[in-house]
């Protein structure tokens, strides 16, 4: 009755006042009691949204407004089944906690650790195999493999060198996935631990996700998040600070939780133990999908397997480099689960509940969001330039049912994934995929056979900034289409102020699509990454000793494979605080760390030595001619220790929060335009600029404070110009 009783104007805005008031209110109450009624009200009114747009607003009077209205229809039921399902998934999390393992360590299990491997240098692989072999776990049952499907010689060195298995095929089929049947046909041990080749795990992997496994004999999988301690291709280029969720973190550290509520929990291909009996049943890892990982775990859900998810970060890998590495890496997992979706629908009739069935199918139509994506940023496209209605309704009433449907989807939404998505950053993930996943998708749909698995490349630097022109080729286009909307829009209010509401509506749809498409210009800029070996922040006293034996106490800031940063505090002399520059640069000293119960030092080269603001000593270190020994005692205290990637979720309780960094992305992306432009195009951007200059300067502001718009117009100074928001 809520959905499809029809109301005159006035009673549908008291209802979705009510249901407004209602939202905010219960927004503000710290229960699941409120979630669940906040997600009820957006529901009840999204549908009643929808009811009304299948009802009311579709026009039929011309073949353009009839096609237009009706994609743009489809692609808000896509929308709408989306969310209802993300709910659906998340609205009751599972906090699961490790079990310990039993007293009696002779009773422990034996693990066999696969480390797949095919194009990665040999400086990737390394930390991973040295910090499994420092997990805590009984040497003798603790088994691991180096699966180079490369064939290489110096990883067959490496292993024999390092003390672990090293295991190559003669027929590199089926990828990744064959890479690790292969393997399985040699190995014997209870548990399958499976790591990427740049996942470095903690001592206490094992440990913490063993016990689920030995306590419940119908666990098949148990699998932890994907945590990546170097930023990804969105985080770096935009310049967001640690505190702003990455892409990964909605699915890995959120929605799993909810996925393990429904017994649901997909392998991600990395971080996870399997039971090695369970594997056998269903034949090893799938094959017949280029997401072999996600396809296995609905495998052991069909055969009546159960699956759990540990919530905390106990491995930690690369991110990838650039935007058309995470772009490709994103196409080959869209295209993988549509052929799942059709080699192997959750939806039809066999042992999974209908609770896994649609986790699953959420997981496969959430890859679908290319054309509909598409058809939001054309939307208002058609009434600029051919009159075609696609909101055939009262001004009145489409802000009485479209507005509320997107607040309260806001709100809720925002409430849900806090901590885990910023609500603007997500359109930009979107938009950024959204050309490069439509075509597989759609031919994954008619032939789910076609297409090969690619390996996302790791471990490589960036070294000079420049914008990467072939990879925004669809959003020039699209943004060209906006813009001469936008021209036709304004053209329209001075010859035809009949419809001057409509016209301005779509004109602020238009703007909003150029600000998202801005933004995605901003991501394509990448940024300088010299470094081959990424930093990781840390906080811990450690301490540097001298050639002549004299040691001083320091706290690492941070620290790679082969580099830290300590900072030396100053002394007091004669009541003032002096800066202690106890080294030079080129010295030889000892980085020394602590490890359990003992102290291991580490030999290297001062290569930077400065004063910071706090009058502390910053001093760079090169860590240089590592034993095998020590590069695995150095692996164990920082990248394996057992906190070294525990975090609190952050994020605004403000569902609105980041609106106004969204247009300080889009506008950087259309500098960024200007400064990358081939000099012939430089004039053309310059007499825009100043136009769009002029523009803003009408928006009112603080007395003394500036938009910072008018510096479009310098070419000079962009390359070191320093950008905060």
């Amino acid at each position: 009755w809520c959905i499809t009783q029809p109301l005159t104007l006035g009673p549908q805005l008291v209802f979705v006042a009510a249901s407004l008031l209602l939202s905010l209110v219960f927004r503000r109450v710290k229960s699941h009691l409120t979630i669940l009624l906040m997600i009820v009200f957006s529901v009840i009114v999204s549908t009643r949204y929808l009811f009304w747009r299948a009802t009311e607003t579709l026009s039929f009077d011309t073949v353009g407004s009839s096609v237009f209205g009706l994609l743009l229809l489809g692609a808000e039921i896509y929308a709408y089944l989306v969310m209802v399902l993300s709910y659906f998934q998340v609205f009751w999390v599972l906090e699961r906690k490790p079990v310990p393992m039993p007293a009696d360590i002779s009773t422990w299990p034996h693990v066999d650790i696969c480390i797949p491997t095919y194009n990665e240098p040999l400086d990737v692989i390394k930390p991973t195999v040295l910090a499994a072999q420092s997990m805590d776990w009984p040497a003798e049952k603790l088994h691991i493999w180096i699966l180079d499907d490369g064939s290489r010689d110096e990883f067959t060195e490496f292993a024999k060198e390092a003390g672990v298995g090293c295991i190559r095929r003669e027929i590199h089929n089926h990828a990744k996935a064959g890479n690790i049947n292969h393997a399985l046909q040699q190995m014997s041990g209870d548990f399958v631990a499976i790591f990427d080749c740049d996942h470095v795990p903690v001592r206490s992997f094992l440990q913490m996700t063993v016990g689920w496994l030995m306590k419940d004999p119908k666990i098949a999988l148990v699998q932890t998040p994907h945590h990546f301690y170097s930023q990804d291709s969105f985080s770096r280029n935009l310049g967001l600070d640690s505190t702003i969720p990455d892409d990964n973190a909605l699915f890995h550290d959120f929605i799993q939780k909810g996925n393990d509520a429904w017994d649901a929990t997909m392998f991600c291909g990395s971080c996870a133990v399997m039971r090695r009996k369970a594997l056998d049943e269903v034949g090893g890892i799938a094959v017949e999908t280029v997401t072999e990982d996600a396809h296995t775990s609905l495998k052991l859900n069909r055969r009546g397997w159960s699956s759990a998810f540990i919530g905390v970060p106990l491995a930690a890998g690369l991110s990838t480099e650039t935007l058309s590495a995470h772009v490709g890496q994103r196409i080959r997992w869209a295209r993988g689960m549509i052929q799942i979706f059709r080699v192997d629908n959750p939806l039809k009739e066999d042992n999974l509940t209908w609770g896994q069935r649609l986790c699953f199918f959420n997981a496969m139509i959430h890859f679908l969001h290319g054309l509909p994506r598409l058809i939001f940023l054309l939307a208002p496209l058609p009434y600029i330039f051919f009159g075609s209605y696609v909101f055939d309704a009262p001004i009145l009433t489409i802000f009485a049912f479209a507005i509320p449907h997107m607040l309260h989807a806001t709100l809720t939404t925002g409430i849900l994934q806090r901590g885990y998505r910023s609500p603007f950053l997500g359109g930009i993930y979107e938009a950024v995929l959204s050309w490069y996943i439509l075509l597989p998708t759609t031919v994954a749909l008619i032939n789910p056979k076609y297409g090969k698995f690619n390996v996302t490349v790791k471990g490589g630097t960036v070294e000079s900034q420049y914008l990467d022109w072939q990879i925004i080729r669809p959003y020039l286009v699209l943004m060209a289409l906006n813009v001469a909307g936008l021209i036709g829009g304004i053209w329209l209010l001075a010859t035809n102020p009949t419809q001057e509401i409509f016209t301005l509506i779509n004109i602020g749809w238009i703007l909003y699509n150029l600000v998202i498409l801005g933004a995605t210009i901003a991501v394509a800029v990448e940024t300088v990454q010299e470094r081959r070996f990424p930093r990781v922040p840390i906080n811990r006293e450690a301490s540097i000793k001298l050639d002549d034996g004299r040691l001083f106490g320091v706290t690492l800031r941070d620290y790679s494979q082969n580099g830290a940063n300590v900072v030396i505090a100053p002394q007091m002399e004669n009541g003032e605080e002096k800066a202690l520059r106890p080294a030079r640069v080129g010295d030889h000293i000892e980085l020394v760390l602590p490890l359990d119960a003992r102290l291991v030092a580490f030999p290297a080269i001062v290569r930077r030595v400065r004063e910071n603001d706090l009058g502390e000593t910053v001093m760079g270190l090169e860590l240089v001619n590592l034993t095998i020994e020590m590069e695995r005692d150095l692996t164990a205290a920082t990248f394996g220790r057992a906190d070294a990637w525990a975090k609190e979720p952050v994020g605004s309780r403000n569902p609105f929060a980041g609106s106004s960094a969204l247009v300080a992305f889009a506008w950087r992306g259309y500098r960024a335009l200007f400064k990358f432009a081939p000099p012939m195009l430089r004039p053309l951007f310059k007499a825009v600029g100043n136009v769009v200059a002029w523009v803003f300067s009408f928006i009112p502001r603080p007395a003394g404070r500036s938009l910072g718009l008018s510096t479009i117009g310098r070419v000079e100074g962009f390359a070191d110009e320093k950008e905060t928001l």
